[in-house]
């Protein structure tokens, strides 16, 4: 993550203390340390996190880290030029941009706002409790914004709380577009719709600008459309002019379908049901009334409606979103239950001390040692099909072996440069834990690890057939090379050393893959652990629109890269950068990955 020097956040962060105050309770805040504010009203205490204040209400839990990447204009949101003409004629006071998502530059003037820590968020903050005093405030942009905030009206009332007497306010948000963002799309709004949120402000003029011109969205709405379907139905549809498009849509509403039309209806109800709310044409709902309460229904629908409410509102919505974190945290403390044993179980069995002689008995240590001898003196190959006789012994079983004992294809290959020996056994058997078994994990050899860790990898190679070493290199320079050469899934997947998947992630990566075909790039989230303070931070990880070669094949972690798409064979790794298209990029929003290491080996 792209950062300030420390001297220069230091005194940015006191400049843009003296406009802060407490969403809690309008308090002024004070610096007391680099790492924490603290209220002088309520005496509440927030937190400073690489000198960007998380200032939210006290019932909603930090979101997390937003990464983005410098190859997505979209993630950049870069200003318009109207907005750049209001910072131009505001640089003698303060602009806030609410929403400004994952900038790369910094204006002196510009107090860029976000839910999510990016590389150059100043305030971590939601828009309908903003942490700013009384007319803070010269002037107000917001960029596609409003259309992911769940209460607009409130934050239209906190931007006039912020904002000086005269002063200007640039608002854009979403009409006509897909359902789009991170986490949450609540509303697309008419202009009307917007005008009404911003009733007390004096509007000076509404419209379309250029960049909102409905091209621009028939543009999104049809790539959306065509990346979503299959590759025989996109065919069907770019091959359709757009009179036969429209006169098929035609006789299908009018409950007559013709030869003609046939195809072209077929590839357009072929969108896969789970896509369908991204392109919907309206939504729905069926409600049943619950049983009234006393008078205290109409009391809470009227906290509802007024600003004197939202803590309870965002109370009782808290409440339930905190009540799905505990099942899914339940879900994340029996994997890691599961994976302490499994460890447990593998120190003991490969390294057994005098105690563990004792306990097992001369007979089964005998065993041991012999399986431990074969293991170690036979081929690879042989070694696995004496170990497949064994088990059809042990089960009763003599059927023949299969025919042949090459391995299937797998979907992803995860490639691995170990450096830790007790993170290479817990990255190892998440893996064998996995609810869908097709992938292999590849150990890079490098000569600065220990013999230890060479011991662990070779148990690894001969305990499962879908681990194998790659070796035969000095520098890591080298190493997608030897990628180059072994690795055989469908996907490439660099992981850091000491990682972890969630038993369900390569199942979630395959069906995606499988719902979208020819998709380049899938990532997913990943929750970042400090060994230190013991807390643990979510990062939403999105991929990048191409590929640096100058990382020499490193794919940036956490991410599947589709080997469909390898890195051109007359590229130089080393020297000057060169990208690479990788087709259409898809992401995961939830947690599939767990680590535990420093931030700025995850980040760009």
């Amino acid at each position: 993550m792209k950062t300030l020097p420390h001297a220069q956040t230091t005194n940015r962060l006191v400049a843009i203390t003296a406009l802060l105050a407490c969403p809690s309770c309008g308090g002024p805040l004070q610096l007391i340390s680099d790492t924490s504010l603290q209220c002088g009203g309520c005496q509440r205490r927030y937190p400073v996190r690489a000198g960007v204040p998380i200032l939210l209400p006290e019932s909603m839990p930090e979101p997390g880290v937003g990464t983005v990447s410098a190859d997505d204009p979209v993630s950049r949101h870069p200003y318009s030029p109207a907005a750049l003409e209001i910072i131009a004629a505001h640089h003698d006071g303060w602009v806030l941009d609410l929403g400004a998502g994952g900038k790369f530059q910094r204006w002196d003037n510009v107090i860029q706002v976000d839910i999510f820590r990016y590389p150059m968020t100043d305030v971590v903050a939601t828009a309908d409790r903003l942490p700013f005093r009384d007319n803070a405030f010269k002037a107000v942009i917001s960029q596609p914004v409003f259309e992911h905030l769940q209460y607009p009206e409130w934050a239209a009332a906190e931007i006039r709380r912020v904002l000086q007497p005269g002063g200007a306010a640039k608002i854009d948000t979403a009409f006509l577009q897909p359902e789009h963002g991170y986490p949450h799309h609540f509303y697309n709004a008419t202009e009307t719709g917007l005008r009404h949120w911003f009733r007390d402000f004096d509007i000076q003029w509404s419209g379309v600008e250029a960049y909102q011109h409905p091209k621009w969205s028939l543009t999104w709405f049809l790539g959306v459309y065509l990346d979503r379907i299959g590759e025989a139905q996109a065919a069907a549809l770019r091959g359709a002019t757009l009179q036969q498009l429209l006169d098929a849509l035609d006789s299908s509403s009018q409950g007559r379908v013709e030869s003609e039309h046939v195809p072209i209806l077929a590839a357009l109800d072929s969108l896969p049901a789970h896509a369908e709310r991204t392109l919907a044409a309206g939504v729905s709902v069926h409600l049943i009334n619950p049983v009234k309460g006393a008078p205290e229904s109409k009391a809470h629908h009227a906290d509802t409606v007024s600003m004197h409410g939202v803590e309870d509102v965002r109370k009782l919505i808290a409440a339930r979103e905190e009540n799905a974190l505990l099942r899914r945290d339940q879900t994340v403390r029996h994997e890691q239950h599961v994976l302490a044993m499994d460890r447990t179980r593998y120190l003991a069995q490969f390294y057994p001390g005098h105690q563990t002689l004792a306990h097992l008995g001369l007979r089964a240590w005998t065993q041991f040692r012999a399986v431990a001898l074969l293991r170690a003196i036979l081929p690879r190959q042989a070694w696995f099909k004496v170990r497949r006789i064994a088990q059809r012994m042990r089960h009763g079983s003599l059927a023949a072996p299969r025919p042949s004992a090459a391995l299937p294809v797998p979907f992803v290959s995860v490639i691995l440069v170990p450096c830790d020996s007790l993170a290479l056994i817990s990255t190892f058997f998440s893996l064998v834990r996995q609810t869908y078994s097709g992938w292999e994990l590849l150990l890079l050899e490098t000569v600065e690890q220990s013999p230890a860790l060479r011991k662990v990898m070779d148990d690894f190679s001969s305990l499962d057939e879908r681990v194998r070493i790659v070796s035969g290199f000095q520098e890591s320079g080298q190493q997608f090379d030897q990628v180059k050469r072994h690795a055989r899934g469908e996907y490439y997947l660099r992981l850091p050393d000491g990682a972890t998947f969630a038993f369900d992630a390569i199942h979630h990566f395959f069906t995606l893959a499988r719902d979208r075909p020819g998709t380049g790039c899938i990532t997913a989230d990943f929750e970042h652990g400090d060994i230190e303070t013991g807390t643990s931070m979510r990062c939403h990880n999105f991929a990048p629109a191409t590929l640096d070669q100058s990382l020499t094949g490193q794919f940036s972690p956490f991410m599947l890269v589709r080997q469909a798409t390898p890195l051109q064979e007359d590229t130089e790794l080393c020297g000057d950068k060169s990208t690479q298209e990788v087709g259409p990029v898809a992401q995961i929003p939830k947690v599939l990955f767990y680590h535990t290491g420093k931030p700025s080996t995850l980040t760009n």
